[in-house]
C-alpha cells in the first residue's frame, strides 16, 4: 500500500505538525480532515525517489579499471580471467 503525505491547513498544527504521512490503498478516498486534529488536510504530491543512473553502458575495460576480476566462460563450462 502507497504511503501519502497530508498537510494541514494552517502550518504548524500543535498536535501533527507540518503535515503527516498516511498509509492507505490507492482505492481509498483522500483524507480530508486529520485524524488527529480533525483539521482540513490536502494531500501532497509525492516525492521522487533517488535511483542511481548509469551514463554509460558497463565494459570489460571500465570493470577492469575499477578494480573487478573479469572472467569469461569457456566452451568446457569452465571460467578463465580475460
Amino acid at each position: 500500500m502507497p504511503l501519502y503525505r497530508y498537510e494541514p491547513a494552517q502550518v504548524p498544527c500543535k498536535l501533527c505538525g507540518a503535515g503527516f504521512e498516511h498509509r492507505q490503498s490507492a482505492a481509498d478516498p483522500v483524507l480530508t480532515a486529520c485524524p488527529t486534529c480533525g483539521q482540513p488536510v490536502a494531500r501532497c504530491a509525492t516525492h521522487s525517489v533517488n535511483t542511481p543512473k548509469l551514463l554509460a553502458p558497463l565494459s570489460i575495460s571500465s570493470a577492469k579499471q575499477a578494480g573487478f576480476t573479469v572472467l569469461k566462460r569457456t566452451s568446457r563450462g569452465e571460467f578463465e580471467k580475460q
